[in-house]
């Protein structure tokens, strides 16, 4: 799985580097999609793209491989900790939240099952990417084949729908002012920042519910 997952994002870095070297304006600036994605998610990275002018087929070569190349390398990783490989410094703490993040929504998966893992990666809301879905699948026991299969569905579908999306949103947004319609990006930003505090809040007040229940007598 792991060299699956470094032979893709090989494949996928030349397709991109080669496409950027081709065809500089914009995609040369390619790689501003691949951070968007790796730090602010799917939302940020699609609306930036479209805005900035890059054709709906390279967004859905950059953004749909993209987390699936993560999920391929590092989900072994995540297995082998919980199964008391443990590793230290600066991988073994990523890896460390990614299991808190995915014992945090396995609750909100675990009643739907596939179908559930499914909807968790397939909203683009904060902390529901691929890696995690993949392994809130491992937590609630469903086979390897399941898991990704539900992971993959989700990820693809929603890439496609916020392309399209975005797409006729960019446009409209154009058609009653132009310089306007530029800010998209910043707008869709503020919401994903706006949900993620929210997000936030939201567990830390289970958190702190939970401990002071279990603390009283």
């Amino acid at each position: 799985m792991t060299v699956c997952g470094w032979v893709l994002f090989v494949v996928w870095a030349a397709v991109l580097l080669a496409w950027g070297f081709v065809h500089p304006d914009p995609y040369a600036q390619g790689w501003r999609l691949v951070l968007e994605l790796a730090f602010l998610g799917r939302l940020v990275n699609i609306a930036d793209g479209v805005a900035r002018g890059f054709s709906k087929l390279y967004l859905f070569i950059q953004s749909g491989p993209q987390d699936i190349i993560l999920l391929l390398i590092v989900y072994p990783l995540v297995v082998r900790a919980y199964e008391g490989s443990t590793r230290k410094g600066i991988i073994g703490g990523t890896i460390e939240r990614i299991r808190r993040t995915a014992e945090r929504h396995k609750g909100f998966v675990e009643p739907f099952g596939a179908i559930g893992l499914w909807a968790f990666v397939f909203f683009p809301f904060w902390s529901t990417g691929v890696l995690v879905g993949g392994v809130v699948g491992y937590l609630l026991g469903l086979r390897t084949v399941v898991t990704f299969s539900s992971v993959l569905l989700g990820h693809f579908i929603s890439v496609v729908v916020l392309i399209v999306f975005f797409d006729v949103t960019y446009d409209a947004a154009k058609s009653f002012s132009e310089g306007g319609a530029k800010f998209l990006p910043w707008i869709v930003l503020a919401i994903v920042l706006i949900l993620g505090l929210i997000g936030r809040l939201r567990d830390k007040r289970r958190l702190d519910m939970s401990r002071t229940s279990s603390s009283e007598p």
